[in-house]
């Protein structure tokens, strides 16, 4: 099934953060790196072109708020402009991110951009979708790349009881029909849905 590869199941996702929040604790810089970019990607559901851009200065056109725990984003595809709260425990991620690791990467003290490369340039939306999609090899999750979280991030968002508008907000999309492609029913979601009749 080409969808199965393509999305995350919930376990995947619980696997993939748990291993990359392991890791991280081992004190290796890249690991660090890694964990914090993919809290960022799950705790979002931006774009790949999006988060290559994410800036810690308030005067460009996408940008984080550490303080406030808000992403602004007034640059993106099809004009979705739009702001996004971060949840506590991604927050607690990535302010660790920039007070502890960030400062270690080279070129970080002179470059405004979020996440930066390991040779100290910034992301462009071609190197972001390679590095993440290399990043999933390495944990076993071939065929899924940055996208694979903005599925996700939608899907969970209507799992969990989140209205339809809400979502759609948070998509940033225009049509709500465009968010309703982005929502997909895994193998667990009908399980559940089977096992429902029984109760």
């Amino acid at each position: 099934m080409r969808s199965a590869k393509r999305f995350f199941t919930d376990g995947e996702m619980r696997d993939l953060l748990t291993k990359l929040r392991q890791r991280a604790r081992n004190g290796r810089l890249i690991d660090k790196v890694d964990h914090a970019l993919v809290m960022f990607a799950w705790a979002t559901g931006c774009r790949a072109s999006e988060i290559a851009s994410i800036s810690l200065n308030p005067r460009q056109p996408n940008w984080i708020d550490l303080r406030a725990g808000l992403i602004t984003i007034t640059d993106a595809k099809w004009d979705s402009k739009g702001t996004i709260p971060v949840d506590a425990s991604s927050l607690r991620t990535l302010r660790h991110y920039v007070r502890e690791v960030r400062p270690r990467l080279r070129n970080a003290a002179v470059l405004h951009q979020l996440f930066l490369t390991k040779t100290g340039s910034p992301y462009n939306p071609n190197k972001l979708t390679k590095k993440m999609r290399l990043l999933l090899q390495r944990y076993g999750l071939d065929g899924k790349s940055a996208h694979s979280f903005r599925h996700f991030f939608c899907t969970d968002l209507l799992r969990r009881g989140v209205q339809l508008h809400e979502a759609k907000a948070l998509m940033r999309h225009r049509d709500v029909r465009s968010t309703m492609v982005y929502s997909h029913a895994t193998v667990d979601d009908l399980r559940a849905a089977v096992n429902r009749r029984l109760g």
